[in-house]
C-alpha cells in the first residue's frame, strides 16, 4: 500500500495525493511493480530499472530505485521506498547528440561521390543520345534515373548536414509578421489545392532571433502540413485542405502555431522530434529534429498535439523576453486561397 507519496511523485504520475494513498503500487504503477520483489530479493535490497508510464497522452521514461526496508521486529520487509525521476528529455539529446554523430559521419561519406557520379551521368547524355540506335529511350531513361536519384541523395545529405552541423544563430531584431507571409507566400506557390490562413497581431511584433532558421523551421512545419493533407486526400478524404497559422503573444509567452486538416498525429507524436522517426516512406526523419533544435537555440519549444476535429495543431512556443515589443493579441485575418 502506499503510505506516504509527495507532490514530485503526484506529478510525475498525473495523479492526485488523495487518489494514492492506501492503494497498491500495482494497481498505481504496474509497470514497477516487480520491482518491489527484485528488491526485497536483492542482497542490498535495492532494485533499479526504466519504465514507461502514460502521462496525459505522453508516454514518459522513469528511472525507478525502489529500496526495501527489513522489519526488525517481525524479520520480513517492513517496507519500500519507491524514488523516480523523469529522464525522458536527458535519453532523447543522448540519442539526438548520438544521432548527430552518425549524420555528420553519412554526410562526409555520400557528399564526396555524389558530384562526379552526377556529372558522368549529364555527360553521357548529352555527348552519347543521338548516337545510341539501339534502345535510346532506355539509355535516356536510365542516365536521367542516375541523376534524379542522385539530386535525391544530395538532398538527403544535405538534411544530414543542417542536422550535424546547425549554424550559430545570429539574433537581431526580425519583424515576425514579415517572416511569417513570406513563409507562407512561398509554400502558397507550391500548393495550389491548400488554402493558407493567417492570424497575425494588428501592431507589428518583433522578436529578438534569427530569422533565417525561424523561416527555416515554418518551411519543415508548413510542409510536413501539406504533406499531411495529401495523405489524407490519398486516403479517399476529398474535403479541401486548410492550414491556419496563428501569432499569439501574451505576458510571459510567444506562440506560432499551425494547424491543419490532414491526417494527424501517431499517437507516440512525440518521437517524431526524434533523428530518423518518421510516418512517411520517404521522409528522413529530420524536419522536426531540426525544428526542435532552432526552437531550442531561441529558448523555446515544439510542440505537438492532435486538433480536437482532426488535423495536427504544432506550435513553436518562445519566452517573451525575445519580444522586443508586445503587441495585442487582436488577430488582423488573412485568408488567401491559392488558385
Amino acid at each position: 500500500m502506499i503510505h506516504l507519496p509527495n507532490r514530485s511523485a503526484c506529478d510525475l504520475l498525473g495523479i492526485a495525493p488523495d487518489l494514492l494513498l492506501g492503494r497498491p503500487l500495482a494497481e498505481i504503477a504496474p509497470q514497477m511493480a516487480s520491482l518491489l520483489a527484485d528488491a526485497s530479493q536483492s542482497n542490498h535490497k535495492i532494485a533499479q530499472t526504466q519504465v514507461t508510464v502514460m502521462r496525459k497522452d505522453q508516454a514518459r521514461t522513469l528511472l525507478v530505485r525502489v529500496t526495501a526496508e527489513a522489519d526488525g521486529y517481525k524479520g520480513g520487509m517492513g517496507g519500500y521506498v519507491v524514488t523516480f525521476d523523469d529522464v525522458t528529455d536527458q535519453l532523447r539529446d543522448q540519442r539526438t547528440a548520438a544521432w548527430a554523430d552518425v549524420a555528420r559521419r553519412i554526410a562526409h561519406e555520400i557528399k564526396n561521390p555524389l558530384t562526379p557520379i552526377q556529372l558522368s551521368a549529364e555527360r553521357l547524355q548529352r555527348k552519347y543520345v543521338r548516337e545510341i540506335v539501339s534502345d535510346p529511350a532506355v539509355f535516356s531513361q536510365c542516365t536521367e534515373t542516375i541523376i534524379r536519384q542522385v539530386g535525391d541523395l544530395r538532398r538527403m545529405v544535405d538534411e544530414f548536414s543542417s542536422f550535424a552541423r546547425m549554424p550559430a544563430p545570429v539574433f537581431k531584431s526580425e519583424n515576425l509578421h514579415d517572416i511569417i507571409r513570406q513563409t507562407v507566400f512561398l509554400q502558397e506557390m507550391g500548393q495550389r489545392d491548400v488554402t493558407f490562413e493567417t492570424r497575425l497581431p494588428e501592431h507589428a511584433l518583433k522578436m529578438v532571433c534569427d530569422g533565417r532558421l525561424l523561416a527555416q523551421a515554418l518551411t519543415n512545419l508548413l510542409k510536413n502540413a501539406r504533406e499531411s493533407i495529401s495523405a489524407r486526400i490519398e486516403d479517399g478524404d476529398k474535403s479541401p485542405g486548410l492550414i491556419q497559422l496563428t501569432l499569439q503573444s501574451a505576458e510571459d509567452q510567444v506562440d506560432i502555431i499551425i494547424a491543419d486538416n490532414g491526417r494527424g498525429l501517431p499517437e507516440d507524436a512525440d518521437r517524431l522530434v526524434e533523428p530518423y522517426v518518421t510516418t512517411r516512406a520517404k521522409g528522413t526523419g529530420l524536419g522536426l529534429a531540426i525544428v526542435k533544435k532552432i526552437a531550442e537555440e531561441h529558448g523555446g519549444a515544439l510542440l505537438l498535439a492532435n486538433g480536437r476535429d482532426g488535423g495536427a495543431v504544432v506550435t513553436l512556443r518562445f519566452a517573451a523576453d525575445y519580444l522586443e515589443k508586445q503587441a495585442t493579441n487582436e488577430p488582423e485575418r488573412d485568408k488567401r486561397a491559392a488558385e
